[in-house]
């Protein structure tokens, strides 16, 4: 199992209760290398556009899901249990909890507001990068019917291809520079440090290609 270490001295005022803590960020390290591999194809399948569009949404929500319980965890105060607190965030879908951080927190915009208003955007774009993986990961149909000589595609079917990859690549893009720019925008006491760590960690888009 992979694991990753927290400092939480480097990243905010440690706690009492918990100097450190291990998270396995596997799903997020085999999916990125799973991605790697099918870009690095000369040709794609269809069934290779299916994995992909798995694997990169992947991605996103157990990065943006371990972002948002991480950031909870360093700044919850009070005496609660750290896996009590975890299970709670953990239960909150990963495009609410981008709402909320986006909506509730703290930040300073200071001759940034245009970029603010700009990254919003990113509330949306998350729920249209989610839509392709649920449908996928629910069983809609991906088929074609053939009949008198013609051909019709299902929805799915039609949106499997390179240009529409490519579009998900865009969206996926988007949405980490957007939460990266939030995260350094947040007012609070995580170091510059610890968004930086953060932003490797969970907001990193290196592994596709430009």
């Amino acid at each position: 199992m992979t694991k990753k270490f927290i400092n939480l001295e480097e990243t905010i005022g440690i706690r009492d209760s918990v100097a450190a803590r291990t998270e396995s960020n596997h799903l997020v390290i085999s999916n990125k290398e799973k991605c790697r591999q099918i870009l690095a194809k000369e040709n794609l399948t269809e069934e290779d556009i299916i994995d992909f569009l798995v694997s990169l949404h992947v991605v996103l929500e157990v990065s943006l899901n371990s972002l948002f319980r991480n950031l909870s965890l360093l700044g919850i105060k009070k005496g609660v249990d750290d896996f009590e607190v975890a299970k709670n965030v953990d239960e909150i879908s990963f495009i609410h909890k981008a709402t909320l951080f986006i909506y509730n927190s703290k930040f300073n915009f200071d001759g940034k507001l245009d970029a603010a208003t700009h990254y919003h955007s990113i509330i949306g774009t998350l729920k249209d990068f989610a839509a392709p993986r649920n449908k996928l990961l629910h069983g809609h149909s991906i088929s074609t019917i053939f009949a008198e000589g013609n051909q019709r595609h299902s929805p799915l079917r039609r949106n499997i291809n390179r240009q529409y990859l490519d579009e998900q690549i865009t969206k996926f893009r988007h949405i980490m520079e957007g939460m990266r720019f939030y995260l350094d925008c947040l007012d609070s006491s995580l170091t510059e440090s610890g968004k930086g760590s953060f932003k490797q960690e969970h907001l990193n888009d290196d592994f596709l290609p430009r």
